[in-house]
């Protein structure tokens, strides 16, 4: 077990090796690259070799075309040089005969029967092979070769043509005719001389084509139906009928497909289609590899390419290790040694500076580094001894700023509130002084409301340097609280107030430090139109909004709220302060002789002082 433990940490220890590192990244790297060159020698054998089959194709094509060409060519120089043949134009049947027979006999590979249908609907055939009897066909009673498509076609063309191919009437077999109008010596219109060719005969020709890598040939007419197809491997059959092509999907290309990757329906693997359409009959002549044999020489190549790339990362591999050990293991010793040594507390230990390489520039670096360290050992207690000097120094003057801070703050809060608060005293004190000796009941409620703004401004003046004992409470009905308050400190002058509040259950739910805020928003807005705005009437809107609370706050006064902002004094200015402060909107209009419209949004905190959603419950 111990040697099994220690192989295992010998091998970590390998793994982890910068040795073992560098040399799996370097074999990494050139593997990489040799994968990429190996992927663009694919291509590049593979384009290779669809160029080569792309030429094979044309190859195949010109030499099938050729002969194609050669063949109907011949055919059309026998029809031509036979409707000259006086016993062609003039009708002698005697003498055509033995002209018939010995052209189709020369040419019995692929002619079965040379005939002439004359005008007057007689027809004139001799041939060999299936359906004839001694050379001469049998055809059904009342036979007119007038209506035969090949007489019909001829005689609309006025020329030597190949007829579409159709079922013969002599035999049952699907062959074509070279058909070409025949005229006396007047001009005047004798017959139509057809050259009958079993497609089977063409087929025969065309299989004699021999194709390398397993090429195929495929023949088509105009409606893509099968004159000649090497898929098929019935050889020798005698077509009676023709069928469409469907082995490729040819309804996807216009015309043609020239070089293009096909599936086949019913085979298995991929082929290399070429066409080209023949200029003498219409007909369609395809070219069809199988993309496996093309790629067979590309494979070839890509195999030898791998084997001797294989060969080259272990010849690599074994190098690299090699030159690593002598170049790069030897000098990382030496440095992971000598600092071992300083862990100790060897500080006189150094790296030998004796060559001239990287690992000799490195050494002397190190061992300056060495020395820089020490001395900058001997400096740093100075440094933080200096540091923490400026701190301590840095704390006071934030303590001090802390204090005027909140100095700032207690001022303010103490002008809205215990001046509210005294501006009422004031007011009621006035009012009393007036009663005094006239109306007592007058004089004792104004000595009872300055009793009560007395109490309240030393419990708000507690609060504010002391807090509130119980910070979380909740006033029953707050939105009435502010309006009752509000309304009579206005009564004192007369003045009428119009309140209005919307969610009012969601208003008493404030958090303590919003309520706060608010009440001494709205004490303050109380005491300026007590003070200056000589108004008539005071309207006040409070809501909740998404963003917060909204107060709206309006007078029938004077206007020209604007300058006491712009003097910066503690009044309006103290409170557009404080509420952009908390990070809400304070919106003032006050023209001249117009009154005075304010409006504030308070956003409502996070924390302690969010609306208490146990209302909800």
């Amino acid at each position: 077990m111990n040697g099994e433990k220690v192989w295992v940490v010998n091998m970590v220890n390998f793994l982890k090796s910068v040795r073992t590192r560098f040399i799996f990244s370097v074999l990494l790297t050139i593997a990489i690259f040799l994968g990429m060159l190996l992927f663009l020698s694919y291509n590049a054998l593979k384009e290779s070799a669809l160029e080569n089959a792309k030429e094979l194709s044309l190859t195949v094509l010109s030499q099938t075309e050729r002969r194609v060409d050669s063949f109907f060519g011949g055919i059309r120089e026998l029809a031509e040089s036979m409707s000259q043949y006086p016993a062609f134009r003039e009708v002698r049947p005697e003498e055509m005969k033995p002209v018939i027979l010995a052209s189709v006999h020369a040419r019995k590979e692929y002619l079965r029967a040379i005939y002439l249908g004359t005008a007057e609907g007689e027809m004139y055939e001799w041939g060999i092979g299936p359906g004839f009897v001694d050379n001469t066909p049998v055809f059904e009673p009342g036979y007119d070769p007038r209506t035969r498509p090949w007489f019909i076609r001829a005689v609309e063309i006025g020329r030597f043509i190949i007829s579409e191919p159709y079922l013969y009437a002599s035999v049952e077999a699907m062959g074509i005719t070279g058909v070409i109008p025949v005229y006396g010596e007047d001009g005047v219109f004798t017959g139509v001389l057809g050259i009958d060719i079993l497609l089977d005969d063409l087929a025969k020709m065309i299989e004699q084509i021999e194709i390398e890598k397993g090429g195929k040939v495929v023949l088509l007419n105009d409606k893509d139906q099968v004159i000649v197809n090497q898929f098929n491997g019935e050889k020798g059959k005698i077509l009676s009928s023709l069928e469409t092509f469907t082995l490729f999907d040819l309804e996807n290309y216009e015309g043609c497909p020239s070089g293009s990757l096909m599936t086949p329906k019913d085979l298995n693997g991929m082929y290399y289609v070429t066409c080209t359409e023949n200029e003498t009959t219409g007909w369609k002549l395809l070219v069809a590899f199988p993309y496996e044999a093309l790629m067979a020489s590309a494979l070839e190549g890509m195999k030898y390419i791998a084997f001797l790339e294989s060969v080259m990362i272990v010849l690599m591999a074994v190098t690299l290790v090699i030159l690593s050990n002598s170049m790069i293991m030897e000098p990382l010793k030496k440095t992971i040694s000598v600092i071992g040594k300083l862990e100790q507390g060897d500080y006189s230990a150094r790296l030998p500076e004796d060559k001239n390489d990287e690992f000799g520039l490195l050494a002397r670096q190190f061992n300056n580094l060495v020395e820089t360290v020490a001395e900058y050992g001997r400096s740093l207690e100075k440094k933080v001894k200096e540091r923490t000097e400026a701190l301590m120094k840095l704390q006071r003057e934030n303590m001090r700023l802390r204090l005027i801070e909140e100095k700032e703050r207690i001022y303010g809060y103490l002008h809205d509130s215990l001046g509210a608060r005294l501006t009422n005293i004031n007011i009621s004190n006035s009012v009393a002084q007036q009663a005094l000796g006239k109306d007592p009941e007058t004089l004792k409620e104004m000595l009872a409301r300055i009793e009560e703004n007395t109490l309240r401004g030393i419990e708000d003046l507690k609060e504010i340097l002391h807090g509130t004992a119980a910070e979380d409470r909740r006033i029953i009905d707050f939105a009435r609280y502010l309006g009752a308050h509000v309304r009579n400190r206005l009564e004192l002058k007369g003045i009428r107030l119009d309140y209005a509040v919307e969610n009012s259950v969601d208003l008493n739910c404030l958090g303590r430090q919003t309520r706060f805020e608010l009440e001494k928003i709205i004490q303050e807005l109380t005491s300026n139109v007590l003070k200056h705005s000589k108004a008539k009437k005071v309207s006040v809107r409070l809501r909740i909004l998404e963003e917060g609370v909204s107060l709206e706050f309006v007078d029938d006064g004077i206007g020209g709220a604007e300058k006491g902002i712009e003097k910066g004094g503690y009044g309006l200015d103290n409170i557009r302060k404080r509420v952009l402060s908390l990070g809400g909107l304070f919106e003032l209009a006050s023209p001249e002789d117009s009154g005075t419209s304010i409006r504030i949004v308070l956003p409502v905190k996070e924390g302690a002082d969010e609306i208490d959603q146990d209302h909800d419950m």
